[in-house]
């Protein structure tokens, strides 16, 4: 196995190594894209970049000066929408002159301890400034990052905890979405999402965005049109894509699916049982990630990401200098993205 080490990253990104030993230095001559995809693959791949860093300077005390984002994915796991993400809190923290830290922990077994200062093993934390969490963590763990650092969410707003937010605008992309297919003149339009590891809040808002867009637009809601949405239902894949062909038959003309990567599965898998998109039926995402080889571009909310990021490490700056603020849910709104998997219905 090669050793894990800076010409390893360089060599997988195809940059030079002097290139990344500049991105953990915070060099102001690298782009905050190529800082980003550093930071990622470091983290995907557990590199510690911090001890040598902390080796390279002398810290103060009580000098606090690092940004930690917490990515609630098993290691390894990549997703589309984090480069973007992750481009622009490198972009913003750069401008500040802030040190960025990535750490991927599973959202399944991460739980800090609500006391002591060791949140992730072999990290030292002394140095962090503020905590961004990107992607869904168990609530516990969240109100336990709260009573020890300044906390904001990205993309996935608590209930309980009351942490800060900065998010995508879930019902106005939503909402595009269903005004779109009115539009059409498709009338019986269906919502189908997964479930994840985590219980995910911006499915909750999708789908209540769905609901109250067809009360918009005067159009019917239909239960037994909305596929997996219940606490207790786990549809598998294969029985999700089969009960949207069975709807489909019965005659939903469109499908508003609550992200892309579902939106994609679902195209497939219609194919494969014989209905053709979008001439037997139309599909809708949310996200706006480019679409995978050989398929269409999707009819999508392309979300800003980018903006998002450096959204995350403003608000997050604003908690960390009035912590006593109330709390805010920032909203970034998407653009319509129009594709090749809509078209009026056939009946």
């Amino acid at each position: 196995m090669a050793k894990l080490n800076q010409q390893l990253i360089a060599e997988r990104l195809n940059l030079s190594r002097t290139t990344v030993s500049r991105c953990f230095t915070n060099h102001p001559k690298i782009s905050p894209e190529t800082r980003a995809k550093v930071f990622q693959l470091a983290a995907e791949m557990g590199y510690d970049y911090t001890a040598q860093r902390n080796q390279n300077r002398e810290t103060k005390g009580d000098e606090r000066n690092v940004i930690a984002v917490l990515i609630g994915l098993p290691q390894g796991q990549v997703v589309d929408t984090a480069s973007h993400i992750l481009a622009g809190i490198s972009e913003k923290t750069a401008s500040e002159r802030l040190e960025l830290q990535l750490h991927y922990v599973d959202p399944t077994t991460f739980m800090p301890s609500p006391r002591p200062r060791k949140i992730i093993k072999n990290v030292n934390t002394a140095s962090w400034r503020g905590v961004l969490l990107l992607y869904p963590l168990q609530e516990q763990a969240v109100r336990n990052l709260m009573t020890k650092f300044p906390t904001l969410s990205v993309l996935d707003e608590y209930d309980f905890p009351e942490v800060d937010c900065v998010d995508a605008d879930q019902v106005h992309g939503i909402r595009l979405m269903v005004q779109h297919l009115h539009q059409l003149g498709h009338r019986r339009i269906g919502f189908l999402t997964w479930k994840y590891q985590v219980p995910a809040a911006w499915v909750e808002r999708r789908f209540g965005a769905y609901v109250e867009s067809l009360y918009r637009f005067n159009l019917p809601f239909n239960p037994s049109d909305v596929l997996n949405t219940q606490a207790d239902e786990r549809i598998p894949l294969p029985e999700l894509t089969r009960l949207a062909a069975e709807r489909t038959r019965d005659g939903v003309t469109a499908w508003v699916c609550a992200a892309d990567h579902q939106a994609y599965h679902l195209i497939d898998g219609l194919q494969e049982m014989g209905l053709r998109v979008p001439e037997d039926v139309s599909v809708t995402g949310f996200d706006g990630v480019p679409p995978p080889i050989g398929m269409p571009q999707l009819t999508t909310i392309r979300v800003a990401f980018r903006d998002i990021g450096v959204s995350a490490v403003h608000s997050l700056q604003r908690k960390i200098m009035d912590s006593a603020a109330q709390r805010r849910h920032v909203l970034v709104m998407g653009k319509e993205v129009p594709g090749a998997t809509t078209a009026p219905p056939a009946r």
